[in-house]
């Protein structure tokens, strides 16, 4: 029987397996180590858990993850959410989904401008944010209503970060989503268009636990709408209002 680690993920799925991994490979770690004794010691003990569970998750990306969706059709409506794909581009180091370089949001007369923006992810950004094992370099980026924005983004860690945005437009974006990911470290650039309305955006690292281990941070278009909860060195965890 063929009990390789690729064949576990295509039966069930990332997260799952990464869950699985996470919990074996920290419970092996902590095991081969006397308590933590010294500040930041079980924080590194979690990192290196992190580590080992990614590294083997990492064996079982699909390469045949093509998304159908050209340039140009998402102007067409052909490239709603559900419909012919994720525009995605992928190897065996990085993926780009979503990506969109000329198709204007239906509220913008014309790009107001071209932004670049480079963005570091690792666990070095973390330091100063207690609580947190990974983070981005910035954990807010303030760009123009309209403007086109070219993402560098940059994986210093050995283990794999995604930058990720929601609550775009769903007619150009499927699921709303723009999507860039570094198995390891590397890095990558990709391109996509924000609207007029002024917001602020949830960016961060889908990978489980990595926004809650501090990578969340935020776009802030225009003036934006008010600060997100829980946004490292910015805002502070949301608490519901008394009954």
């Amino acid at each position: 029987m063929n009990d390789s680690p690729e064949r576990k993920f295509s039966a069930i799925g990332p997260r799952g397996l990464f869950s699985s991994i996470g919990v074996i490979a920290l419970s092996q770690l902590v095991s081969g180590h006397a308590l933590a004794n010294e500040p930041g010691e079980e924080q590194l003990f979690r990192a290196e858990a992190y580590d080992a569970s990614e590294q083997r998750t990492d064996l079982a990306i699909d390469k045949t993850m093509e998304g159908s969706c050209g340039e140009g059709k998402c102007g067409e409506g052909k490239c709603g959410e559900g419909s012919c794909g994720s525009n995605m581009r992928m190897d065996e180091l990085a993926m780009v989904m979503n990506e969109n370089k000329d198709n204007i949001p239906k509220d913008c007369p014309q790009i107001s401008e071209d932004i670049k923006l480079t963005v570091k992810a690792g666990r070095e950004y973390s330091l100063g944010h207690n609580g947190t094992i990974f983070g981005f370099d910035a954990n807010e980026w303030r760009v123009s209503p309209c403007s086109r924005i070219t993402v560098t983004f940059i994986n210093e860690d050995q283990v794999r970060h995604q930058w990720m945005i929601h609550g775009l437009p769903k007619y150009l974006y499927p699921q709303g989503m723009y999507h860039m990911e570094l198995n390891g470290e590397g890095q990558v650039t990709g391109t996509f268009i924000v609207p007029s309305n002024e917001k602020n955006y949830l960016v961060h690292c889908d990978i489980a636990q990595h926004m809650e281990k501090g990578m969340k941070a935020q776009l802030v278009v225009g003036k934006g709408d008010g600060n997100l909860p829980s946004i490292p060195g910015i805002s502070g965890a949301y608490i519901p209002p008394a009954e």
